[in-house]
């Protein structure tokens, strides 16, 4: 099955992707240039959601991207704390983004790793938005 992609470009099966063009802000390296302000799991009524809102601060600008993983069906996660949040500026960083198929299923799914936890998931949707 292919994910929908809502204001993000599709980007490939590649591993610790960084880089995203997203729609009103054109491209972005969410490592370098932006930081993670707040992870959240919405429950559904079917499924769930993960998002993972970024804050990026440049010259003149502030803005909240978010990445919103949609009909979720998480496979792992592995937190990495007490260590994970920057104490200077409290907030996470993230690592990368892998974009993979399933053998055998062809699902895709993703691996989302940030300095406070990785987590792993099948996901049919991921959309971004901009404020």
């Amino acid at each position: 099955m292919t994910v929908r992609f809502t204001g993000v470009q599709p980007f490939g099966h590649v591993s610790g992707q960084i880089d995203f063009t997203v729609a009103g802000v054109g491209d972005i390296d969410l490592r370098n240039e932006a930081h993670v302000v707040c992870i959240r799991f919405i429950p559904g009524e079917r499924h769930m959601a993960i998002a993972f809102d970024f804050v990026s601060e440049g010259p003149g600008s502030r803005r909240m991207i978010s990445l919103e993983f949609g009909e979720v069906e998480v496979l792992r996660i592995e937190p990495y704390l007490p260590t994970g949040v920057d104490p200077g500026y409290g907030h996470a960083l993230l690592f990368g983004i892998g974009h993979w198929t399933a053998a055998g299923t062809g699902r895709s799914g993703f691996t989302v790793s940030t300095t406070t936890f990785e987590v792993e998931f099948y996901a049919e949707e991921l959309k971004a938005t901009v404020v």
